[in-house]
C-alpha cells in the first residue's frame, strides 16, 4: 500500500509550502486540494496539468494518489462542470483519482428524488471519467453516503468502473463533513449522521480505490491512533478484500503550520508501525 498526506493540512499556506513540509516529514505520496473556497491548492479550470505534474517531482514525491474536488454535487450549480475540469486536468497530469461526494439533501427533499437529480449528473460524469481513465471516487461526504449503505445506491447510478468509492475513515463515525462550494464552506450535517464506520465500509470495499485516511474525536481530525475511529478493522477490512491502493492522512487543516507538522510526522510514524505489526507492505 502507498502512504500519503493531503496538502490541506496546510490549507491556510501556499501549495508549495505545503508540499515541502509533507516531504521533509518523509512521505513518498501526496493528495492535493482543489476545493475553491476551502482549499484552492490548485485550479483544476486554470493551472496548466503538465507544470503541476512537474512540480510535483522537483518536491521529491513518487507520484500524487488523487486531487480533491469536492463539490455539493446534488445542489450546486456548477459542481458537474468543477468535476469535469478535475477529471479532464488529472488525465493530462496523471493523477488516477478525483475524490468528491453528492452533498447534502435539501430539507423536504426525499432520497428518492435526490438519486433521481444525481443520475444523469453522474451519468455524464461517469463518460467522461471513463474517456479521461481516470476514476471519479465518490466517498462518504453527503447525506445518502454516510448511511450504510448510501454509497451503493450513489455509485449504481450509473454502472461504470471509473465512478468509483474514496472512503474516508473518519466521516461516517462523526456523522459530519465539511461542504464545499465556490463561495465558501460550512459543516454541513451538525454530527446527525454518526454511525458505525465498518458498516459504511463492508458494502463498498470491493469498489474503493482511494483512502481518506483519518481520525477524530468528536468532530476534530487528530493524530492517527489517538482518536475514536476503528482504524485497525477498517484496514483489516480493506486488506481482507485485497485493497493494495493509497492511504491519505487527511486533516480538516484548522491548525498553524507547527501543530499540522508535528500531526503529519506521528500519523506516518503510527501508520507505519500499524503496518509492520500487521505484516502489510508499504511504500
Amino acid at each position: 500500500m502507498k502512504i500519503g498526506c493531503n496538502t490541506v493540512a496546510f490549507r491556510k499556506s501556499s501549495l508549495d509550502f505545503a508540499l515541502e513540509r509533507i516531504a521533509r516529514a518523509g512521505y513518498k505520496y501526496v493528495e492535493v486540494e482543489a476545493n475553491m473556497s476551502w482549499c484552492d491548492h490548485i485550479r483544476t479550470d486554470k493551472d496548466d496539468p503538465v507544470k503541476f505534474a512537474d512540480r510535483i517531482k522537483n518536491f521529491g514525491f513518487k507520484g500524487v494518489t488523487c486531487i480533491g474536488s469536492h463539490r455539493e454535487l446534488l445542489t450546486e450549480q456548477t459542481a458537474e462542470e468543477d468535476l469535469r475540469n478535475s477529471l479532464e486536468f488529472c488525465s493530462a497530469a496523471g493523477v488516477p483519482v478525483v475524490a468528491s461526494g453528492e452533498g447534502r439533501v435539501p430539507a423536504g427533499m426525499s432520497i428518492e428524488d435526490a438519486l433521481e437529480i444525481l443520475k444523469p449528473k453522474l451519468t455524464r460524469l461517469a463518460e467522461v471519467a471513463e474517456r479521461c481513465r481516470v476514476y471519479l471516487a465518490m466517498e462518504p461526504h453527503g447525506s445518502i453516503s454516510l448511511v450504510p449503505g448510501g454509497l451503493n445506491k450513489i455509485i449504481s447510478l450509473a454502472p461504470s468502473k471509473w465512478l468509483a468509492v474514496n472512503f474516508d475513515t473518519a466521516n461516517p463515525h462523526r456523522g459530519d463533513y465539511v461542504g464545499t462550494t465556490r463561495n465558501g464552506f460550512e459543516w454541513k450535517l451538525e454530527q446527525r449522521a454518526r454511525g458505525d464506520e465498518l458498516a459504511v465500509l463492508k458494502p463498498v470495499v470491493d469498489k474503493v480505490v482511494h483512502i481518506h485516511w483519518k481520525d477524530v474525536i468528536g468532530r476534530n481530525a487528530v493524530i492517527l491512533g489517538k482518536g475514536e475511529v476503528k482504524l485497525r478493522e477498517e484496514l483489516e477490512v480493506l486488506r481482507a478484500a485485497g485493497y493494495d491502493g493509497a492511504l491519505s492522512y487527511e486533516t480538516e487543516g484548522w491548525e498553524e503550520p507547527e501543530e499540522s507538522q508535528r500531526m503529519i510526522e506521528q500519523s506516518l510514524a503510527w501508520t507505519k508501525n500499524l503496518f509492520e505489526t500487521m505484516n502489510i507492505k508499504y511504500e
